[in-house]
């Protein structure tokens, strides 16, 4: 893993504690700036969070997350800076639609508490990032399953494939850590994640186990992201340029991994 994705990788764990716990005075995103680690060739002591400006778009998201406009608008606007901000143009644009939402916030505009209603649905940079703003907020997600979703909805537009395999594998991860043991009978017995989904259909348990629509609503989300990872991953014929394609898929995925937070919310109450 190159060092600015260690980087990010660390940031966004940050960012969840930051939103988990509620610290709105940045003690987390301060230690991390301050965090001493060994030159990997000269083995000097360097500082390489201080100045990092993905570090930065982080605290916006924690900021953000947490209603904190002001400060989020403050480093928003750093980050999407031509000049001083994020070192790659694309990075700087979706820093830019961030300041643009959050100054919406901090105007008045009323966003839906049915986060799909939020999505401009005809336009897939805008479901992409909206998307990965969400994920941030679903802060009872395990890190490494957070980690997985947000990273690879970064590239959803320029590796789908890739992204859409991942986003299978979060599924897999969520299964793995609600029921272990009905994973892991699964696993030993060689079976599938049609079956493991199946399985769990049939006991009524998948995520939320409110109601029979919600558990349908579930099970059809499960299988969708279950068959497109497999397109992408068997390489079956998939015409990833048609952005509906792509829209659908961000869209099942936020859904689930919605339902999934509450899911791991109600199980262990708070993570960290």
């Amino acid at each position: 893993m190159s060092e600015w994705r260690n980087i990010w990788k660390e940031s966004i764990e940050i960012c969840q504690n930051t939103v988990l716990n509620k610290n709105k005075d940045g003690d987390y995103f301060k230690k991390l700036r301050n965090k001493i680690e060994k030159d990997e060739y000269t083995q000097e002591d360097t500082m390489p969070y201080k100045d990092d400006r993905m570090v930065d778009f982080e605290e916006g998201i924690a900021c953000e997350c947490l209603n904190q406009y002001d400060k989020a608008i403050k480093l928003y606007e750093k980050v999407s800076d031509e000049v001083n901000g994020l070192p790659v143009k694309h990075w700087r644009k979706r820093a830019s639609f961030f300041l643009e939402r959050v100054q919406q916030k901090k105007s008045g505009r009323v966003f839906s508490d049915n986060i799909i209603d939020n999505l401009n649905l005809t336009d897939l940079f805008n479901v992409q990032w909206n998307t990965f703003y969400y994920i941030h907020t679903f802060v009872n997600l395990p890190n490494h399953i957070r980690y997985l979703a947000i990273s690879s909805i970064s590239r959803i537009d320029s590796e789908p494939q890739m992204a859409i395999v991942i986003f299978r594998t979060c599924m897999e991860e969520v299964f793995r850590d609600l029921y272990p043991d009905i994973y892991e009978e699964n696993r030993k017995t060689h079976k599938d994640l049609e079956t493991l989904i199946n399985k769990l259909y049939n006991r009524k348990f998948l995520l939320l186990k409110k109601d029979e629509k919600q558990l349908e609503l579930e099970y059809d989300l499960c299988t969708e992201i279950r068959k497109r990872g497999n397109d992408a991953a068997h390489g079956n014929y998939v015409d990833y340029n048609k952005p509906t394609y792509l829209i659908d898929t961000l869209k099942y995925f936020l859904q689930l991994m919605n339902f999934s937070n509450i899911a791991m919310s109600q199980k262990y109450q708070t993570r960290k």
